[in-house]
């Protein structure tokens, strides 16, 4: 509240509210973001490694990634081929990771 009420009247302006959430979602990322992000990453590749990510993100984020991939399964797959776009979808709540 004291972002939004910063005299501690108890009352928030719709004007402060939308100043507020502005602010808040201006720098949110989306699935689809993350997703094209990876994409970059991954080399214009529907999947991407273990390699890719220990050489591209720093290493508890890549940890991170790695430990909640699941094995990519496309028909472009090779060995050790990680999901990045179902990865994606379950970190912003759009489906189970």
């Amino acid at each position: 509240m004291s972002i939004v009420d910063p005299n501690r009247i108890g009352v928030v302006t719709f004007q402060a509210f939308i100043d507020f959430m502005s602010r808040e979602t201006a720098d949110t990322d989306t699935a689809d973001q993350v997703m094209a992000s990876f994409k970059i990453l991954a080399g214009d590749k529907n999947y991407i490694t273990v390699d890719e990510l220990r050489r591209e993100l720093p290493p508890d984020q890549a940890e991170y990634c790695i430990a909640r991939m699941a094995p990519y399964t496309g028909l472009d797959s090779v060995p050790g081929a990680l999901d990045y776009m179902s990865f994606s979808t379950a970190l912003y709540g759009e489906s189970d990771l």
